[in-house]
Parts: structure tokens; sequence; C-alpha cells
């Protein structure tokens, strides 16, 4: 499943970056809080850019439907609740984080959203305290098991756009034990989660400033902002002030390569047509990604070997396998050669 996801993402993204892999401690008990502006695709990015078995903290309303439970629950998701899900729904989060505590005494790894929600602004929103209780709860049931928070900065050029590029900066571990005091705990947990929430605002761009936050974006893209390095990035927002602005000409150029993506857009004309039915009816913008991977994984392959059965039919084997190849050969040069656009 993971090989196959990650192909999926291979033909989402244009270019997949991860950086600091070697901040992971190769053992022990972990626990990933990254940022969330891609609904779904941060959770799938994040396992399959490491090397650590994970479990994901995901929200019940995702655990609906039968046959769907089961699927998540297989690939090591749990359901956690929130207050939206119904008050006594709740009380279930008590065993969610009974399991947690048993899954990080056995020294695997955790995938915790901090923010507690997924948005598309480019900065940290304030941290929920839940990873905090869980750390508590597990110090206090197994008061020398050392705990380590691996921060993760997910950044895309463009949150919506197809096809954007990704760079996952996994950030220093950080020894959360330091932080919690197991016996006289603080139950506020500012310390923890300060310290949490100063190294995604490293790891990822973020804009302080929210009621001149539209104003800013319009000056960083004016001044060509790689979004997909944070580090430059928040050093262009630190000077913006004093940073001339600059007038950028769109530079016109012939893209080589077009004719393949109209080859690759004729080949997948149904599962095109069928997007651009799905695309305007997709309630929370934020979601757009995760739907195109849906189909990216289901409805395109299909499609495809659906085409090969019927060349095959009309001429032979020889002629099936070429169209095939040839289908996976357009869609790679269409996703890595691309222009972002809607």
């Amino acid at each position: 499943m993971k090989i196959y996801v990650k192909i999926g993402l291979f033909f989402l993204f244009k270019r997949i970056s991860v950086y600091g892999k070697e901040n992971i401690p190769k053992k022990g008990a972990i626990i990933f809080i990254g940022n969330h502006q891609n609904a779904l695709i941060d959770a799938i990015l994040v396992p399959t850019t490491n090397n650590r078995i994970s479990h994901f903290l995901t929200r019940a309303s995702a655990f609906k439907i039968g046959i769907v439970d089961l699927i998540l629950r297989s690939l090591n998701m749990i359901p956690v609740y929130r207050v939206r899900d119904g008050v006594r729904s709740i009380e279930k989060n008590f065993e969610v984080f009974e399991q947690c505590i048993e899954i990080l005494k056995q020294e695997k790894a955790i995938q915790i959203f901090a923010e507690g929600e997924h948005h598309l602004l480019r900065r940290i929103i304030p941290l929920k305290k839940g990873f905090a209780r869980i750390i508590l709860g597990t110090l206090q049931k197994y008061p020398d098991l050392p705990i380590y928070i691996v921060p993760i900065g997910i950044n895309y050029d463009s949150h919506l756009n197809f096809p954007s590029s990704t760079s996952i900066y996994y950030g220093k571990a950080i020894l959360a034990n330091q932080f919690v005091d197991a016996k006289n705990p603080n139950l506020k947990f500012k310390e923890i989660t300060n310290e949490v929430s100063n190294a995604l605002k490293y790891l990822t761009l973020h804009v302080e400033d929210s009621a001149n936050y539209d104003e800013i974006i319009v000056k960083l893209e004016a001044l060509e902002v790689d979004y997909l390095n944070p580090f430059e990035a928040n050093k262009l927002l630190e000077n913006l002030k004093t940073t001339p602005s600059k007038t950028i000409l769109k530079k016109e150029y012939s893209n080589w390569f077009a004719p393949f993506h109209l080859l690759a857009k004729l080949n997948s004309v149904f599962p095109l047509l069928i997007w651009k039915y799905i695309k305007p009816k997709i309630q929370d913008a934020v979601f757009t990604n995760t739907y195109r991977f849906a189909l990216i994984t289901t409805l395109f392959p299909m499609f495809y070997i659906m085409q090969t059965l019927i060349v095959y039919g009309i001429f032979d084997m020889n002629f099936a396998i070429i169209y095939l190849f040839s289908s996976i050969l357009l869609g790679i040069i269409s996703v890595k050669t691309m222009t972002v656009s809607q």
C-alpha cells in the first residue's frame, strides 16, 4: 500500500523534495507533528517520506462508512473525536489516548496535526493540547520512557493547482520529557506547545500578521518568494518592509512538451471530464488535491487498463503493451513538465 500511495503522489506532484531525515530517531517513541494545509495529502506525505511505521490520528467523521472504516484502520489510522461529532463521542477519546500511550510504549511512531484543523493559510495557527496530554499520560504510566517530537514543515508552491511541488522539512527531534512534569503537570502545556510551534514556524513560512495577511502575501509573491524554501521565505518576510518592490514581467516561453500534454489529455479525456464535473462540487477547497489523488490512484489506472484491453481485443498483445506503456510515459512527461495550472 505504501508503494502504491507513493506512485500516486509521484503522479500528483511535479516534484517532492525531502530534507532533514537524519533528524528522525531510528528507534524509540516518536510523535511526528506537522502543519496542516492540504488535508489527506499532508497525512500521506509524512509516512511515505520516512522509514518509521506511523499510526495516524484521523478525524472520526472519515470512519462512518463500514468498508472505509476497515480500510483506514488497516492503514494504522485511529479515529479521534471532536465536539462536532457529538458530546458523547468525546468520551471515546479516552480509549484513543490509551491506545496512543501503548503505541508509544512499544516505541513506535504517532503522527498528529496539532493545529487541530486544516487551512490554506501560510502560517502556523495556535496548537491544540491533545499531543501534550498524550505525552503526559504516557509519562505518568511509563515515567522512564523517552518520547521524541519531530516537527515537520510541509510546504507547497501551490495548495490547489496542478501540478504543484512540495518540500518536507524534518526538524531536529525535541525530547518531550524535559517539558512535561508527570508528577506535577502544568495542564496549560504552554512550554511544550510554544517549543513545537516555534519549530514549525521555522520549518514553513509563517505570516504572523493575520490582519494584513493578504497584503503581505501579494508583496511576497511580487518578490518571487520561494514557498518551497521556508528559510529564505521567512527571511524575505522579515525584511519585507526594507526590500524594494519590483514589477515582475511575465516571461513568455514555448513549452516544447506541449504536444505531449495534448496527447495525454486526449488519451485521458473520460477521467478528465469526471474531474471537471467533480471539482466545482468540492465544498472544502482544502480537499482539492485529496480528490485529485483519489482519481489518480483509481479512475485513471482503471481507464487505461480498460483501453488497453480494447486495444488488445482489436489488435494483439504487443500493441496493447505498447499502448499501456505509452500512456504511462505520457502521464510522467505531462506531470513533470507542465506549468502549474488550474
